[in-house]
């Protein structure tokens, strides 16, 4: 009997099933290959360009880590590859949605809090978000520094986002034809700005591989707090060749495309995060990588281009930057739509147009990107969205593990090696650690605004649910027991959170090792808040409707 209803379930308990999606899942047109997905998550990978000078010397009043980035840069990027091959997993479970990652991670989490599969989704996006108006941001300054000095730097900036939401308008065939070229200059101009130099004896390999940490206060705490500062920071760009498996709804033969094209994506990545970094560091040195790049990479196109390497370098930098702006108005928004879809997230948002575009979600990138580059995109914007995130590309790594416990007879097109599951939980508890002690040295208030992105998408689930019930000829808000549990846990833990604040904002400043260690527990609790919050009352409100249930029947498909 137990083995029968293994087969028919696809679960290993019998009491357990995974429901499905939310109403019909849509189809899309299958028009992109694998060059065309590897093209748009390039707009991933060289958002390292503007992280650098933060990296390497700190902005505002965040101190950077100097040249001891390098090293990050590499485990930043290994902790990454060690999760794709579960992404990669996850993902062709349901290749016929669109989104990524943690579009995919709704089936999983679904039997244990669906607002976790929310805040992943949502997480995603606002993660994306601040991308698109920065390199907008970085490409309109170049532009107004060497062709259009006459024409202010927002109001070209505005203008890109507006183009690239016009081309994602177009649909996804058009996206990939407009990324392509964009990309491959850029991936070719990163590869000669790293091979030129060595090829020419130009590269100081005893400066490129001579590393030194700035810490925000001496000791080895300051030190463990200045190197997970720079491991948070870095969670921005180096897992974000996740970004080609956005489309797998869209792909031709999703089942060979998405492999190739997130193995192309991340060796690309490698280009960004090992080798040009060590490279312009030993030819460059660590004070030009704190500058701005567009001025500062010259001599690094110098050995092939001769006096054009300037120009080329600001090139180089702007089709870069181009790339980002397109990705997330291609990818994120269709995160959106594919949780709209699901049921988690407001109907408005699913709504395609004649070329299969989820334009609701696009434009609502699109006026979010544009208001955050209207503030200029600060560093602290950039930390609080990171926050989400990493939330959003570690829940994978469980999603994945789950469904390998609780559904290993499901149909896996492509299964990842032995223990890379394991290696992907792990990454994703690295991830966890370096939010823990490296979120708060960008100030207690960014924190805030990090939360505040997280829990934006129970709010939007909120509204999903009443719309529904309403349409159903139900009261709009019903006093379920998963809604007293997650209201009394989150106000216990917000008054928890307030009371920490007053007391941390009467220790004197001076105290720079205790404030830290203080700002490190509140991160702490904030995170616990998100784990308890969310998913503990979704847990207890499961378990609490299946005992009623025959251990002998199955539960019944949505």
């Amino acid at each position: 009997m137990r083995k029968h209803l293994v087969k028919k379930t696809g679960m290993q308990n019998p009491g357990y099933s995974i429901p499905q999606t939310h109403g019909p899942l849509q189809t899309h047109p299958r028009t992109i290959g694998w060059f065309g997905a590897t093209a748009l998550a390039i707009g991933g990978s060289n958002q390292i360009l503007f992280l650098l000078s933060a990296l390497f010397i700190g902005q505002e009043t965040i101190s950077g880590q100097g040249s001891a980035t390098i090293p990050l840069l590499i485990a930043g990027l290994l902790l990454a590859w060690a999760a794709a091959p579960g992404w990669v997993e996850l993902v062709l479970m349901f290749p016929n949605r669109v989104g990524g990652i943690s579009a995919s991670c709704v089936e999983a989490f679904r039997p244990y809090s669906p607002v976790l599969a929310n805040l992943t989704g949502v997480c995603y996006w606002w993660g994306w978000v601040p991308t698109c108006g920065l390199t907008a941001i970085l490409s309109a300054s170049a532009i107004h520094e060497w062709y259009l000095p006459g024409v202010p730097v927002n109001v070209m900036a505005v203008s890109l986002v507006v183009f690239f939401t016009g081309i994602s308008l177009c649909g996804i065939k058009w996206v990939s034809r407009l990324a392509i070229p964009i990309a491959s200059l850029s991936a070719l101009l990163a590869f000669v700005s790293g091979l030129a130099p060595m090829l020419a004896g130009e590269v100081d390999w005893q400066q490129a591989t001579t590393f030194h940490l700035t810490t925000p206060f001496p000791g080895w705490f300051g030190e463990l707090t200045s190197l997970m500062a720079g491991l948070y920071l870095i969670g921005f760009a180096a897992p974000a060749f996740e970004a080609a498996a956005c489309h797998v709804g869209e792909m031709v033969d999703p089942k060979k495309t998405l492999p190739r094209a997130m193995l192309a994506s991340a060796a690309i990545a490698g280009l960004f995060f090992i080798m040009l970094p060590i490279v312009w560091l030993g030819t460059l040195g660590a004070d030009a990588m704190g500058k701005d790049l567009a001025l500062e990479l010259g001599p690094t196109f110098a050995p092939l281009f001769g006096n054009a390497g300037k120009a080329i370098a600001v090139w180089f930098m702007m089709l870069s930057m181009f790339s980002g702006t397109l990705q997330p108005l291609a990818g994120a928004s269709r995160t959106l739509s594919q949780l709209s879809e699901d049921g988690l997230l407001p109907r408005a948002l699913a709504l395609r147009s004649r070329t299969d575009t989820p334009w609701v979600a696009t434009l609502l990138t699109a006026g979010m990107a544009i208001l955050f580059l209207l503030i200029g995109d600060p560093i602290w914007l950039i930390a609080a969205a990171n926050f989400t995130y990493l939330i959003s590309i570690a829940l994978p790594s469980v999603a994945v593990w789950l469904l390998r416990r609780d559904a290993p007879a499901m149909a896996r097109p492509y299964r990842a090696p032995r223990g890379t599951i394991m290696l992907g939980l792990a990454a994703a508890v690295m991830w966890a650690v370096s939010a823990l002690l490296g979120f708060e040295q960008f100030g207690l208030p960014t924190v805030l605004i990090g939360l505040a992105f997280a829990y934006s998408g129970s709010l939007l689930y909120m509204w999903r649910r009443i719309a529904d019930r309403r349409d159903s000829g139900l009261p709009g808000i019903a006093r379920t027991l998963h809604l007293k549990l997650t209201g009394a846990m989150i106000l216990v833990m917000v008054l928890d959170g307030t009371g920490y604040l007053l007391a941390v904002a009467n220790i004197p400043r001076p105290e720079g090792v205790l404030m830290t260690a203080l700002a490190d527990i509140f991160v702490a609790v904030a995170m616990l808040t998100i784990a308890v919050g969310l998913v503990l009352p979704g847990m207890i409100a499961h378990s609490a409707v299946e005992i009623p249930k025959p251990q002998n029947s199955l539960p019944a498909a949505r």
